[in-house]
């Protein structure tokens, strides 16, 4: 962590490397160097596994799946772990397929290979609407538009579903099977 360095201008100065970054690679990226001596035998203990899990619950998603791929590829049972919790062999088409999908109905997430009977999915099949009487006072030039998302979440109770007449905190009211929403293909750039 600290060095002493010969710097040639008077008393030695301490260089303290606060980065932890070993080595540069092409892109000027350090990588340090795995350094597991203080795991012990028998696994991590139980300030290892905190501090991991602080880690993975903080860092960017997209860096998180980008750790994830590499390590599907470089180490095996990453990837046998993995492949068993996220992905399933469709029985119908014989096609592995997400093992995990958010429901088009209620916006769950749920496993397709669960089966949780009829009534699992609850949800509205109708619309939320606004109830214009409940914003008497509302200018729609000073406060914006009265149906927008941020009103949704903030007045709930002035929106009612135009299947049931419930308001916008009433639990939906039709229970059914999940069904899988259908993704949207995306270009890569």
């Amino acid at each position: 962590m600290a060095a002493l360095e010969p710097t040639g201008l008077g008393p030695e100065l301490e260089i303290i490397d606060l980065t932890g970054e070993t080595t540069a690679s092409e892109g000027g990226e350090c990588h340090e160097e795995e350094d597991l001596s203080d795991v012990s035998p028998d696994g991590p203990d139980a300030a290892s596994r905190a501090q991991l899990r602080t880690a993975i619950y903080t860092v960017p998603e997209a860096r998180l799946r980008d750790v994830l791929a590499d390590l599907v590829d470089r180490a095996p049972a990453v990837y046998r772990a993995l492949a068993k919790e996220l992905i399933t062999v469709n029985p119908a088409t014989r096609v592995v397929v997400p093992r995990w999908e958010t429901c088009a109905s209620c916006g769950e997430t749920y496993d397709v290979n669960a089966d949780d009977g009829e009534e699992e999915c609850v949800f509205h099949p109708g619309d939320l609407e606004v109830n214009e009487a409940k914003f008497l006072d509302w200018d729609e030039d000073c406060h914006g538009p009265v149906d927008s998302a941020h009103n949704r979440d903030e007045y709930p109770r002035n929106f009612s579903w135009s299947c049931c007449n419930g308001d916008g905190m009433a639990e939906g009211c039709v229970n059914g099977r999940h069904n899988a929403a259908v993704h949207k293909k995306r270009r890569l750039a």
